[in-house]
C-alpha cells in the first residue's frame, strides 16, 4: 500500500513509498517496513539503527527527549504523532482494511472465565455453521484449528492482520480475550466490538496494576472507550454489579447471574453430580432445562455469559440453549481424567484465590462425601499478596494438600512455597513437594483410589519456568503417567 494512501500530509507526500508492512518491534523490520518507535523507560538508540538497517522506510514517534534525529534523516524519514498507540491503531486498520464492522468481534475480559467463555462462542456458532475466530490464551486460529501465541491480547498490528486473514478465509465472527495489560497497553484501540463482556474481578496481576482500582479501571476501558454495540455483565460480583450501575440506562445492556432473577438471564433449580451440571436458564426468551458434562459454579455462570452474548431473539436462544450440552471443556478447565482403582483427577488452570476457591467449592459439590487433595503453587515474580491467601483457602476446603512448584521464574521455590504455607494451620495435613512431578505421583496412587485429586495452576501450559530455563511440562502428560504406574 503506498504511503499517501496510509498518512495524507504534505511532509511526506514526495516519499510516496510502497509500505509491505508495520512493526513495533525493531527485530521484526524488513524493507519497506513502517517502525512505530515506543518512547518507553526501556528506550534505546539501538532500536532505531536496527530498524533502518533491516529496511524501515518510516519511523514514526512521539517527541524523544535527549536524542538528535538529524544523524538519521538521510537513512529515513521520520516522522513525529501526539499519541503513538492510537496512530498505530488507525494506520494498522487502514493498511489490513478493516473496515467499522467488518467483522463481529465478541470482546471478553474479567480475572476468571474469559478462555472459557471464548471456547462456548466458538463452539456454539459453530454448531449454527457460523465460523469463528479466535484470540486468547490459548492461541489464535479459526476454531477449532488454533496456534500458540505469546499474549493473551497481541498489539493491535497483529490483532488487525489475523482479522484479515479471517476474513479473506470467511469468518464472520471473532471471540477474543481482552487483557487487562492489553487495555492499559491500548493493545485495542480504536476495534470496533459488536458485544463486550465482563466477567469478574479478583485479586490479580497487582504486580503490574498496583491496586484493585486501576486494576478496575483497565477492564472498564473495555466498555467506556471501545466501540460497542451491546454489553454484557455478570452481577454475581461487585465490579460486575459496579459496571452495571454505570451502564443501566443502556438498552443494550445485558445481566447474568446464577442467584438473582432480576437478571436478564439467571440460572434456578440448579444440581450436582459426578457426570456434570443440570440447571433451567431463565430469560425473556422463556426457560430451558440445560444438561451438561462441565462442571462448577463458574461454568453455570460463563454459560449464561455466552448465551446472553450470542442471542437476539428467541428461535435463536432455543437453538443455542439446546446446543448447550454438546460443549466441551477447554484445555486445562477442570478436566477429568479417570482410570479404575486410581483417585478422579481434575486438572485446572485455577491461579487466583478466588479461582481456587470457587473450583474447591464446586467439586465439593459434585463430590460431597470424598476427601480432596488439592496439589498448587504459585507463579514467582507476581502477586506475593495472594500466596497466603490461596494457602488459607485451600487448607479450608481441602482434606489434604499439596504444595508444589507452578512457574517460579526467577523467584526462590521455597521462598514461595514458605509464603503459601504461611496461610496454612500448623496441624493440617500437608506437605511440600517442590518437584511438580513427584507432588503428582504422590496424590495419584492406588491407596488414593476413593478421593478427588485437584491440580490447579498450570491447566493447560506445557512448559514450567524457572530463573535461567524453561522445561517442558504437563500436568496432563504427568498424570497419564501416573496412571500408568
Amino acid at each position: 500500500m503506498k504511503l499517501n494512501n496510509l498518512i495524507n500530509d504534505k511532509r511526506l507526500s514526495k516519499n510516496n513509498i510502497n509500505v509491505l508492512g508495520l512493526s513495533e518491534n525493531s527485530t521484526e523490520i524488513k524493507s519497506n517496513y513502517i517502525f512505530f518507535l515506543k518512547n518507553t523507560k526501556n528506550f534505546k538508540r539501538k532500536y532505531i539503527d536496527e530498524a533502518i538497517n533491516k529496511g524501515a522506510k518510516l519511523i514514526i514517534h512521539q517527541r524523544i527527549r535527549n536524542l538528535d534525529l538529524k544523524n538519521f534523516e538521510n537513512k529515513c524519514l521520520f516522522y513525529e504523532v501526539k499519541d503513538l498507540t492510537r496512530y498505530m491503531s488507525k494506520i494498522s486498520r487502514k493498511f489490513f482494511n478493516i473496515k467499522k464492522n467488518s467483522i463481529k468481534i465478541y470482546g471478553v475480559t474479567g480475572t476468571n472465565g474469559k478462555s472459557s467463555i471464548v471456547s462456548y462462542i466458538s463452539q456454539l456458532l459453530l454448531k449454527n455453521k457460523e465460523r469463528c475466530g479466535i484470540i486468547g490464551t490459548l492461541g489464535t486460529g479459526i476454531h477449532p484449528h488454533i496456534n500458540n501465541i505469546s499474549l493473551t491480547t497481541p498489539n493491535i498490528i497483529n490483532i488487525c492482520k489475523v482479522i484479515n486473514i479471517f476474513r479473506k478465509k470467511g469468518v464472520a465472527n471473532l471471540a477474543m480475550e481482552v487483557s487487562s495489560h492489553g487495555l492499559s497497553q491500548n493493545r485495542v484501540s480504536g476495534l470496533d466490538f459488536n458485544t463486550v463482556i465482563f466477567t469478574n474481578l479478583t485479586k490479580d496481576h497487582l504486580d503490574y496494576h498496583k491496586n484493585m482500582r486501576n486494576y478496575f479501571n483497565a477492564k472498564l476501558k473495555l466498555f467506556n472507550e471501545c466501540s460497542n454495540k451491546k454489553k454484557v455483565v455478570s452481577i454475581d460480583n461487585y465490579y460486575g454489579n459496579k459496571i452495571f450501575n454505570i451502564y443501566k440506562e443502556d438498552k443494550n445492556i445485558r445481566t447474568v447471574s446464577i442467584h438473582n432473577k432480576e437478571a436478564n438471564f439467571y440460572a434456578s433449580n440448579i444440581t450436582y453430580s459426578e457426570s456434570g451440571i443440570n440447571f433451567c436458564i431463565n430469560s425473556i426468551y422463556g426457560k430451558k432445562n440445560i444438561k451438561t458434562k462441565l462442571y462448577g459454579d463458574f461454568t453455570i455462570e460463563n454459560i449464561l455469559l455466552t448465551i446472553a452474548s450470542i442471542v437476539k431473539n428467541k428461535k435463536e436462544y432455543n437453538f443455542f440453549s439446546n446446543k448447550i450440552s454438546d460443549l466441551k471443556p477447554l484445555e486445562g478447565r477442570l478436566n477429568k481424567y479417570v482410570k479404575k482403582s486410581f483417585p478422579i483427577v481434575f486438572i485446572d488452570f485455577a491461579h487466583t484465590p478466588d479461582a481456587i476457591k470457587k473450583t474447591l467449592v464446586s467439586i465439593k459439590k459434585h463430590f460431597p462425601k470424598e476427601d480432596i487433595i488439592t496439589l498448587f503453587g504459585c507463579g514467582g515474580e507476581r502477586s506475593s499478596d495472594k500466596r497466603k491467601i490461596m494457602g488459607k483457602i485451600a487448607d479450608s476446603y481441602s482434606n489434604e494438600i499439596i504444595i508444589t512448584n507452578d512457574n517460579p521464574r526467577g523467584e526462590n521455590p521455597k521462598k514461595i512455597a514458605n509464603q503459601i504455607v504461611e496461610g496454612i494451620n500448623k496441624h493440617s495435613n500437608y506437605q511440600v513437594i517442590l518437584n511438580r512431578s513427584k507432588a503428582i505421583r504422590k496424590c495419584i496412587t492406588s491407596e488414593n483410589k476413593n478421593k478427588i485429586v485437584l491440580i490447579l495452576g498450570k491447566g493447560h501450559e506445557t512448559k514450567q519456568i524457572f530463573k535461567k530455563n524453561s522445561i517442558h511440562f504437563s500436568d496432563k502428560e504427568e498424570v497419564q503417567k501416573a496412571f500408568k504406574l
